[in-house]
């Protein structure tokens, strides 16, 4: 199959935000606000971990706590047909694409690779609870929005361990009712049931729970959860300090320099610094590298929450219920807290997929799309959540 192997991306190309050294888009245009909210949306899995692993606590003091949530049945989620204008898609140039252009037998011959694998078991356990946490792009509540970020959490109660499993937005993958696109266009057209109907499909792993956020106010939630420590690279810092200069000066109004990494270090960072740093895609290994950073910003998130009282935890967290969109019902929030002091305590693996050398990189419309090597990719995911 034509592609790219070397385990990712060039991190100045691809699909996706293009921005310079600077965290800036090259030449400005409409798209701006959008892009920003990639970024929020990106970032917005931070605060999603903080809910999943530790939030169910605060349910202890009383049944009023969980109307806070914004739980929606499925069956009241939007379907789309077709998106609206506001959700078009960039096209990249011949000079920004990174996967090889496929002619129409070669895509053929991808997507019967792709319907082969669907005699694949479908893995579940009762005693694996998997939810997919999302964090949505989209600018105002007229669409479902793009999952930009989506990370499966998988929590293992026989092995005492916690499997947090990045995967990329980029993904080629069959969506039901829709055809063959990115994987984060599922949430696009049916939300949270056909992205998790979209990944038990894909991936042969049982997902039948989300938990999402919009990407409104993320820095002010990280704010309130009272930030977290990082370590970062004079690299990672001059690239963040971009960014923080484009979302303090262009859309929140506000000084940047309060803000600014002086370099590399340890830092306490608030909101502000947070997001900037869950954005960097141009450090390292383009997105794949991100993943990982949205990775180490949630078990740095989990410690701090795990560094505080009862009565803390529960201010914290009682506070972002209310931009938390999912479909867990309050039936398995009880059953999960006499739990939850265990979880905290478990042992926390994290993931990608697509893995290392072990996908393509073609393009299709104008969009790069990863192609995994799917029967070694399934056998690895599921060896990794199930043993």
């Amino acid at each position: 199959m034509p592609g790219n192997r070397n385990g990712g991306p060039d991190p100045r190309r691809g699909s996706g935000d293009h921005y310079n050294r600077s965290g800036r888009k090259p030449g400005g245009g409409k798209r701006n606000g959008s892009n920003l909210g990639k970024a929020f949306a990106i970032s917005l899995c931070i605060v999603l971990g903080v809910v999943i692993v530790s939030g169910g606590v605060i349910y202890k003091f009383g049944h009023d706590m969980y109307g806070n949530l914004n739980y929606v049945a499925d069956e009241e989620i939007k379907v789309e047909e077709t998106l609206p204008e506001v959700a078009e898609r960039e096209t990249l140039s011949p000079e920004e694409r990174v996967g090889v252009v496929v002619n129409d037998e070669q895509l053929r011959s991808i997507h019967d690779m792709m319907s082969g694998i669907s005699g694949v078991e479908v893995k579940k356990n009762d005693e694996i609870y998997n939810v997919l946490m999302v964090g949505v792009d989209r600018q105002d509540k007229s669409w479902n929005g793009n999952s930009d970020c989506m990370i499966l959490v998988s929590i293992n109660k026989e092995k005492n361990k916690v499997n947090m499993t990045s995967l990329m937005r980029d993904t080629y993958v069959d969506i039901a009712g829709v055809g063959y696109d990115k994987l984060n266009a599922a949430y696009a057209y049916g939300g949270g049931p056909l992205l998790c109907s979209t990944v038990t499909d894909a991936f042969k792993i049982q997902v039948d729970r989300y938990v999402a956020v919009d990407f409104f106010d993320l820095v002010d939630i990280i704010d309130y959860i009272g930030g977290v420590t990082l370590e970062v690279s004079d690299e990672e810092a001059e690239v963040a300090n971009g960014y923080i200069r484009d979302m303090c000066e262009r859309l929140m109004d506000m000084d940047p320099e309060p803000h600014l990494f002086p370099g590399g270090g340890t830092f306490y960072c608030d909101g502000v610094q947070a997001v900037a740093f869950a954005r960097n895609r141009f450090v390292g290994n383009s997105d794949f590298e991100r993943t990982e950073r949205q990775r180490y910003v949630i078990t740095q998130l989990i410690k701090e929450i795990q560094n505080l009282s009862l009565a803390q935890i529960t201010e914290k967290v009682q506070g972002l219920m209310k931009y938390v969109t999912m479909n867990i019902p309050e039936s398995e929030i009880w059953d999960m807290l006499k739990e939850v002091p265990e979880i905290l305590d478990y042992q926390f693996e994290m993931s990608r997929v697509p893995y290392d050398n072990m996908y393509e990189i073609i393009s299709v419309n104008t969009q790069d799309m990863l192609v995994p090597e799917w029967e070694e990719t399934l056998a690895k995911l599921q060896e990794e959540i199930y043993g």
